[in-house]
């Protein structure tokens, strides 16, 4: 518990003075300035994501696979951060919120097909990277589960609740969509080159997956989206 809590501590006060810079930026922008207030907010979003590197919370593993602390309890605090960062999200920005469309035809079909969805994209994958249950503990595998689903879906809130939704307003829901999948892949390109140095397939599997994810948006809402996002990563996830 004291690990996790000092390991959490050192992550929020790591991204303090990045963070404090992304708020007042967000905060004295203008309202109406709608596409420039999600851009800040994606940029934000990647600082969080992209210093778990350094401070070795993740790493990109041989094969398909992605290594993640082993510590269960930092897990779940992270996934419990993102969940919360939504709910701040919610609160301070409400016209941005409704920019969300959660469920289209039924939350329980589209929960379905973003679990099929993520099945499909992950299991193959975890299969080609011989990924097994005995490589990891039930509470570690718990903990996992409530980062990949927090995780994901402040991730999926951004791009495909409010660029995606922001982006309808402006241009053909497919076009959207597409545009959505590009900038999703495009912004993992720092995480690829630069981070973590793996390249191309990088870039590749996140294009496809923002596809996957964008479509599923499209027809389905951000839950299923969030449901498909979530349920890969936690399928090619191992604790490193």
């Amino acid at each position: 518990m004291i690990s996790a809590a000092a390991s959490l501590g050192h992550y929020f006060f790591y991204l303090l003075p990045g963070l404090g810079l992304y708020a007042l930026w967000f905060g004295l922008t203008p309202r109406h300035l709608v596409g420039l207030r999600i851009a800040i907010l994606l940029l934000g979003f990647i600082l969080l994501r992209d210093v778990m590197t350094p401070l070795q919370f993740w790493s990109l593993g041989p094969g398909a696979q992605i290594g993640f602390i082993a510590n269960p309890l930092v897990l779940a605090g992270l996934g419990l951060l993102s969940l919360g960062t939504l709910a701040c999200l919610a609160r301070i920005a409400p016209e941005l919120w409704a920019l969300v469309v959660w469920e289209r035809r039924g939350w329980l079909v589209g929960l379905a097909l973003g679990l099929f969805a993520g099945l499909a994209l992950g299991l193959p994958l975890r299969l080609h990277a011989g990924i097994g249950l005995e490589q990891a503990s039930g509470s570690w595998l718990l903990g996992m589960a409530l980062l990949a689903l927090g995780g994901n879906a402040l991730e999926e809130v951004l791009f495909r609740g409010l660029l995606q939704g922001h982006l309808e307003q402006a241009c053909e829901p497919w076009r959207a969509a597409l545009l959505s999948a590009l900038a999703f892949a495009a912004c993992h390109g720092f995480l690829a080159l630069s981070v973590t140095g793996v390249g191309w397939p990088v870039l590749l599997f996140t294009l496809l997956e923002g596809l996957v994810c964008a479509g599923l948006r499209l027809r389905h809402g951000v839950l299923a989206a969030t449901a498909a996002h979530a349920t890969v990563i936690w399928l090619i996830a191992v604790p490193m």
